[in-house]
């Protein structure tokens, strides 16, 4: 990769360090208790060294939710914090909210008072009293709660006699009372914070109060809402990363407009715990190539999305941890490199248990353009860093791959994109770019045939070079990549093909051998 000065980037990280776990399951409560929970979680972390653990809040993004979802933080118990000592808090008495009733009992000398969102304006004034919880030590409450809990806290705002009559109204007010007080290093929004079936959670609400991010709700497909993000990002310095979510449909091309790129993070569970460890990083892989041949078909198989930590933190330790594969073929895996910061024992349990395969960095859903050089520099300098402090040589990236890989020049990109919502250039059109081998990428669609179709239609002859999405972790690809791969070693014969499959960081290394490249 080509050296960049020494610029620090960082992730908001908790700084009191962990002494202690209290685990609170809350399996059986309601959403807004959910939310409660989740604030006060975030308040406690930021300030305790005995910290608010989390399991089973509900999110419909991940699988749908209920009995679908991909539960990981119980396991995280003794995957990465076994040496933490542990206790399961008891519930409390309210039926509905019994995890979020046991967390007052215990910690209600850290509650400060309580905000009050709206029911009428439910994302909208849910999410503001989110960024007003951060700077204030206050609960976020529905009324429900609020009436339980009003004679022992204060009310510090009731939003329901602010009247606001839509999202713009109160984002307005939000930026005029609590924009100064917030941290301006990273934005956040966030969406689907609904009370229903369709939840997306409110998992991520602890790093958003202890950071004391600006949260706030707009719909992106709404036409006047979603030009209104630019009064929000304004306020940011060009290139500044948002967290959270939106819908990428429409927040990848305004983002990149605007200057800023989305980093996904939708309802991961406990981030004040696992960004309060120290912070870790690796050291550059050895590229191998494979044994040249001229009729070889030389194939990477990757699992994406990891640049939304939902799959970097959850769907893909959940499938390492269950898959059938023996390990055979190797793997590469899109991580968010920002697990270095964020978390950092997860980011060294990747190395440990797949030492075969390779982490490949993508740090966000979509990127600044680079007619805004400014924000585009300091995407590209960001991942750099992260890329260096990780010891990570090969990228993911789609659109504008060729003036990314020009300005950071890894010793791979993977600007392809092959899934829902195809990006990027095509499976034939690999090259260099200065230093990095530039591929693009096919989908696997599980089976052999889908790779004899490239092998069949390839355009020149000699070897062939495929960068394969094998698909996202939520079943099993890694054992379907081994069944995918068998079957097409058993028909080289036939084909008058050698098949040979690599890390992405080999194939390159293949490819440049092949050139006579060094």
């Amino acid at each position: 990769m080509r050296k960049f000065p020494d610029r620090t980037f960082q992730y908001p990280k908790v700084e009191i360090p962990v002494k202690s776990l209290s685990v609170v399951d809350l399996r059986f409560d309601k959403m807004d208790g959910q939310i409660a929970a989740c604030v006060l979680q975030g308040i406690v972390n930021r300030q305790s060294s005995d910290k608010i653990y989390v399991i089973n809040t509900y999110c419909h993004d991940n699988k749908g939710g209920g009995a679908n979802q991909a539960h990981v933080s119980e396991r995280y118990l003794t995957e990465l914090y076994q040496d933490i000592p542990t206790k399961y808090q008891n519930a409390g008495n309210d039926v509905e909210r019994p995890g979020f009733s046991g967390m007052v009992r215990r910690y209600r000398d850290y509650i400060k008072g309580l905000i009050i969102w709206d029911p009428g304006l439910e994302q909208a004034t849910i999410e503001a009293a989110t960024t007003i919880a951060g700077q204030t030590d206050g609960l976020v409450v529905s009324p429900e709660i609020a009436e339980e809990l009003s004679t022992k806290y204060p009310v510090i705002i009731d939003m329901r006699k602010l009247q606001f009559k839509d999202n713009i109204q109160c984002l307005d007010w939000l930026l005029s009372h609590w924009m100064s007080g917030a941290n301006r290093d990273f934005a956040f929004t966030w969406s689907h914070m609904t009370l229903d079936e369709k939840s997306w959670g409110a998992a991520n609400k602890d790093y958003v109060v202890a950071n004391c991010l600006f949260s706030f709700y707009l719909d992106i497909t709404d036409e006047e809402e979603k030009e209104y993000y630019g009064n929000v990002l304004d306020r940011y310095a060009p290139g500044t990363p948002i967290l959270g979510w939106t819908d990428e449909r429409w927040a990848d091309a305004l983002f990149m407009k605007l200057g800023y790129f989305m980093v996904p993070y939708i309802s991961v569970e406990n981030m004040t715990v696992h960004s309060s460890f120290p912070s870790t990083g690796g050291t550059y892989p050895e590229p191998k190539p494979a044994q040249l041949h001229e009729n070889g078909v030389y194939i990477s198989f990757f699992i994406a999305d990891g640049d939304n930590l939902l799959h970097s933190m959850v769907y893909e330790p959940d499938t390492i941890m269950t898959t059938q594969r023996t390990g055979a073929i190797p793997i590469s895996w899109v991580v968010n490199p920002g697990l270095i910061d964020l978390a950092p024992r997860l980011f060294d349990w990747y190395k440990q248990q797949i030492p075969g395969d390779e982490l490949v960095a993508m740090v966000s859903d979509g990127h600044p353009s680079s007619d805004r050089f400014s924000a585009f520099e300091y995407y590209c300098d960001f991942t750099a860093g992260y890329m260096r402090r990780a010891g990570i040589v090969t990228m993911k990236q789609m659109e504008e791959s060729e003036a990314i890989a020009w300005r950071i020049q890894p010793y791979m990109i993977n600007s392809g994109y092959a899934g829902i919502c195809p990006k990027g250039i095509g499976p034939y059109e690999y090259h260099m770019d200065g230093e990095t081998f530039h591929i693009g990428s096919v989908k696997l669609n599980d089976s052999a045939e889908s790779i004899r179709k490239y092998v069949k239609n390839a355009p020149e002859e000699g070897p062939l070079f495929l960068n394969v999405f094998a698909g996202t972790a939520v079943k099993d690809i890694p054992l379907i990549v081994e069944n995918v791969a068998a079957e097409l070693k058993a028909g080289e014969k036939d084909e008058n093909r050698h098949y040979f499959f690599l890390r992405s960081m080999d194939l390159a290394a293949t490819y440049r051998k092949w050139n006579r490249l060094k």
